[in-house]
């Protein structure tokens, strides 16, 4: 079975880029918990920013390949931000920039999707894309949050944010860069006065 070594990064970055009126003055992620068959407190680490308003959330097996088990073939990554703001705001996830490695053969896929949620809240928002083979060498996607979930007022609840890679058929392989050994999964939040 081949084996890879990648290094990956989700940055979760509470500064939207928008007028400073349009987003609450003070914004921190409190704690992170995660698991999967991705990520677990072995290979996985992360670091918050010393302003307490980035995370950047380091994972070593985001990588789903043909080449082993039916357990390889799809991996995943369930994090949960506990977030920190003043009342009078709701908070929603605008884009999802994935960038990645895929070796992906004639007659085979490469998936790779983002959810995220709040929880005790309904409502979970989704980007998707697939890969068709042959193809081969780096990919960088932004995606819109076709739904928009929104933070329900004056309430501060884990944000919940689940990513996924897989691959079908008989010689696919799909990471979250090895270009630079780094995959990056970058979310942007947006904010709303209520």
């Amino acid at each position: 079975m081949a084996r890879f070594a990648f290094v990956a990064a989700v940055v979760l970055t509470m500064i939207a880029a928008l007028p400073a009126s349009a987003q609450p003055p003070e914004v921190t992620i409190n704690s992170v918990v995660y698991a999967g068959s991705g990520c677990n407190y072995e290979n996985s680490n992360w670091v918050l920013s010393n302003d307490f308003k980035t995370l950047t959330f380091m994972f070593g097996g985001m990588v789903a390949t043909t080449d082993g088990s039916l357990a390889d073939k799809r991996k995943h990554c369930q994090l949960s931000f506990y977030l920190n703001y003043p009342d009078g705001w709701s908070v929603s996830l605008g884009q999802a920039t994935g960038r990645g490695f895929a070796d992906i053969a004639k007659k085979s896929k490469g998936f790779y999707e983002t959810h995220y949620y709040f929880s005790g809240q309904p409502g979970t928002a989704k980007v998707e894309r697939t890969i068709k083979g042959p193809q081969v060498g780096s990919f960088e996607f932004t995606d819109d949050f076709v739904t928009v979930v929104w933070s329900e007022c004056n309430n501060a609840p884990n944000l919940n944010i689940k990513t996924v890679v897989r691959v079908e058929g008989t010689k696919a392989v799909m990471a979250l860069d090895s270009h630079d050994t780094k995959f990056q999964l970058i979310f942007n939040c947006k904010w709303k006065a209520c």
